[in-house]
């Protein structure tokens, strides 16, 4: 049994105290813990003014140069400024990078846009023709190539400068790549993953054993572990790399929710020596590490464990009000954090000597049963 394992595993069982249902993906209910007070001793961040208020949609290093893409912005980090190259009509809503180039997915369409020029150029999907449509999922996969999600088309990849479709369905909703070569696509009828040339569906059905909890797939995350989170209307599940090379006949962990119910995620990053961190509507939340053999075993037909996890808010920090979209670690483990109008970065040590609980103020949700 895997550490992340075990580790939902508790959250079903011990956080929320209910009945194990005995199906794969089980789903029990996540506590909130309350934070500890502000530790004195941790260098303060850089800060950055960003222009505009606009929420952030993508945080992307290209080369040497970072990007900030906002609501209906790009901007380019230069120096102890985000300074502003481009500005959208149609709203943003996804984007990548390569070389000289960023793919934005906006309302209306897809577009080119070139970092040295920044001059902008739409690509039309082949069905679409000059309808406005709206992109959805937008990802380099592990060979390079670029995917494309649009509603009302379905998905499409770039092979030899065209666009091919490869998936017909009405409502992409996300989709990501992972590092087996797997592409994954969050759909309104489940999760489709293309590997080895062929689409595998995951849905509520649980059809040939690949089962998932909910059929309304909102959102993927990828987080530095190699796990993806799939996001659902009615529950989160956790593919670890070892379920991914599963071919889903492993069981995949699932809670109902991360803070309360209803609560969106849109980030999450692992911070060296300190666990998850998520941005989440409630703000930020840290799923701290397990040190080995903390959580009991929990069998299928148990409904017990001895030492519950703790979901920690991080309200230490001064954020701005709203709080963080984008949380990311880059290559030199500094931590940065994206809200609308800002963007903070922390270097590793500074960012966990700040949020560290005191642990007079620590507190248990749920226990022994």
């Amino acid at each position: 049994m895997t550490r992340l394992y075990r580790l939902l595993t508790a959250f079903s069982h011990a956080l929320a105290g209910a009945k194990h249902s005995g199906r794969a993906g089980a789903s029990c209910l996540l506590g909130l813990l309350l934070a500890g007070a502000y530790p004195a001793g941790a260098r303060p961040p850089r800060r950055y003014p960003v222009a505009g208020q606009e929420q952030p949609v993508a945080l992307l290093t290209v080369g040497k140069a970072t990007y900030l893409v906002t609501e209906h912005s790009v901007f380019r980090q230069e120096g102890r400024t985000f300074v502003r190259h481009y500005q959208s009509a149609a709203p943003i809503s996804r984007a990548v990078g390569a070389d000289s180039l960023l793919w934005l997915g906006t309302e209306q369409g897809l577009v080119r846009l070139g970092t040295r020029q920044w001059r902008a150029r739409p690509l039309a999907l082949p069905e679409a023709g000059a309808a406005p449509t709206p992109i959805t999922a937008l990802f380099h996969d592990a060979a390079g190539a670029l995917w494309v999600g649009a509603t009302g088309q379905g998905v499409y990849q770039i092979v030899g400068g065209e666009l091919q479709n490869r998936l017909r369905i009405p409502a992409v909703n996300a989709g990501l790549a992972t590092a087996d070569s797997s592409v994954w696509i969050a759909t309104n009828i489940g999760l489709y993953r293309w590997q080895h040339q062929a689409w595998l569906r995951y849905n509520e059905e649980g059809v040939t054993n690949h089962e998932i909890p909910d059929n309304i797939v909102e959102n993927l995350l990828l987080d530095a572990t190699g796990s993806l989170w799939v996001l659902m209307a009615g529950a989160i599940s956790v593919f670890e790399p070892a379920a991914q090379a599963g071919s889903g006949e492993s069981h995949v962990p699932t809670i109902t929710y991360l803070g309360r119910p209803g609560n969106e995620v849109y980030s999450v990053a692992v911070v060296p020596a300190q666990g998850h961190v998520f941005a989440t509507a409630m703000g930020l939340l840290l799923l701290p590490p397990q040190p080995h053999g903390e959580l009991a075993h929990v069998e299928a037909s148990a409904d017990q464990v001895q030492t519950p996890q703790l979901l920690v808010p991080l309200t230490q920090l001064g954020l701005p009000t709203p709080g963080p979209r984008l949380v990311q670690v880059d290559a030199q483990q500094r931590v940065w954090l994206v809200s609308p109008g800002e963007v903070q970065v922390w270097r590793a040590q500074d960012f966990r000597h700040a949020t560290l609980p005191a642990p007079q103020l620590a507190a248990k949700v749920g226990g022994p049963r």
